[in-house]
């Protein structure tokens, strides 16, 4: 058995980010940049206006109470790279339109009276008031979306803004989850009292999508080895394999069994932490395969621990293991000593207290509805007072 932070090393280890691939800019959002992204010109591409309002020599408005004929006019989104202000005049201008020759400055039209072709302005002006210079955004050449970093809305209107119609994306791993167990049925199903429906599978798939990643269901397979191989076959084919339940050593825990039948390389099987000890992982083939524990909370924890982060560096986040956060306990919090735990809690919408949640086992999942973090506990830690620092695993917020 080996601690926490030894898998965590081993597994980032065995993973590489995936390799790019180019996808239509309305499918870039929420992926990882496979590499840097440059603008094709300088932005803005020429002397743009601020405001609306008039463009002049600044030398013309040297005393306040000058009145200079209004030349003509440029509008934002027409070329005005033939008109030019001659001494003594001005230009009425739109904020966007390019500044034409020979002006310096804008006046803001709130500070010019306009009438019988000419425009009074009421104080002085000073060369580049009011003018967006050419390339002061980014010059051509600039990086404007840096390799590793996630597509999100602002960096979709970044690559919009240099044209960039296809996008070098990371690819996305493909998963595939697998349920064991005879005593499991699906969600449809009305269990007999021996029987449990299988929402490990429905939590599973839903954490992939939050972490926007689709998953395959291979649905479930009994505690027979000639069955499990047959579909642990079929998730193999896929990036990454998550298998929920049958990783511990009971007789009929046989995933273990069956990945060494297929010639996996264990990774690690157990890890020093509470709840989700039985944990396995493996490479098989080009798979990565996780063995996540049955029990649901076992497995929601084990997922948010490892895969989370596995599944970032394939998807090819420079940072995938997610920060703790150092947040104060509104209340005690108990726990047995010996392994690293992760305690479910609520944790304040503004960060700044956390408060354990009441879970009756690691098979509560309904304690989990009531929760959005994990207060983690160091190994030799009893107990935890009001009051006290600790560190906080969040995985969504209030």
């Amino acid at each position: 058995m080996i601690e926490v932070r030894e898998a965590i090393e081993r597994l980032l280890a065995a993973v590489a980010p995936l390799p790019p691939e180019l996808v239509p800019l309305e499918d870039a959002l929420g992926r990882t940049l496979a590499e840097d992204v440059r603008a094709d010109r300088d932005a803005p591409a020429s002397d743009r206006s601020a405001m609306d309002g008039f463009a002049v020599r600044a030398h013309d408005l040297a005393r306040p109470g000058a009145t200079l004929p209004i030349a003509g006019e440029i509008r934002a989104g027409g070329d005005g790279t033939a008109m030019r202000v001659e001494p003594g005049t001005c230009v009425r201008i739109t904020t966007g339109a390019i500044v034409p020759e020979g002006a310096d400055a804008v006046v803001m039209l709130e500070h010019a009276v306009e009438a019988d072709g000419a425009a009074r302005f009421e104080g002085a002006a000073e060369a580049g008031q009011h003018i967006r210079r050419r390339g002061e955004d980014c010059r051509a050449g600039d990086v404007v979306a840096e390799r590793g970093s996630t597509v999100r809305s602002a960096e979709v209107a970044a690559l919009a803004a240099v044209g960039r119609v296809s996008v070098p994306v990371v690819r996305t791993p493909r998963v595939a989850v697998l349920s064991t167990g005879d005593e499991v049925v699906e969600i449809d199903r009305t269990p007999q009292p021996h029987q449990v429906r299988n929402s490990n599978a429905a939590m599973l798939v839903a954490l992939l999508r939050e972490e926007g990643i689709p998953a395959a269901y291979l649905g479930i397979a009994g505690d027979d080895l000639a069955g499990l191989e047959a579909r642990l076959e079929r998730g193999l084919s896929h990036d990454v394999l998550v298998v929920t339940g049958g990783v511990s050593v009971g007789a009929y825990d046989l995933v273990g069994t069956a990945l060494t039948r297929r010639g996996a390389t264990v990774l690690f099987h157990k890890v020093a932490m509470r709840p989700g000890k039985p944990i396995l992982a493996a490479r098989c083939g080009g798979a990565l395969v996780l063995g996540l524990p049955g029990n649901p909370v076992s497995a929601f924890t084990a997922f948010h621990v490892f895969a989370a982060p596995a599944l970032g560096k394939l998807a090819g986040r420079p940072d995938p293991v997610r920060p703790l956060l150092r947040v104060k306990l509104a209340r005690p919090l108990a726990r047995r000593p010996g392994r690293l735990s992760y305690a479910l809690a609520t944790l304040d919408a503004d960060l700044s207290c956390v408060a354990p949640v009441a879970s009756a086992s690691s098979g509560d999942l309904f304690a989990l509805a009531r929760a959005n973090a994990f207060v983690v506990v160091e190994a030799g830690v009893e107990r935890l007072e009001a009051g006290e620092m600790v560190d906080v695993l969040a995985w969504r917020r209030t």
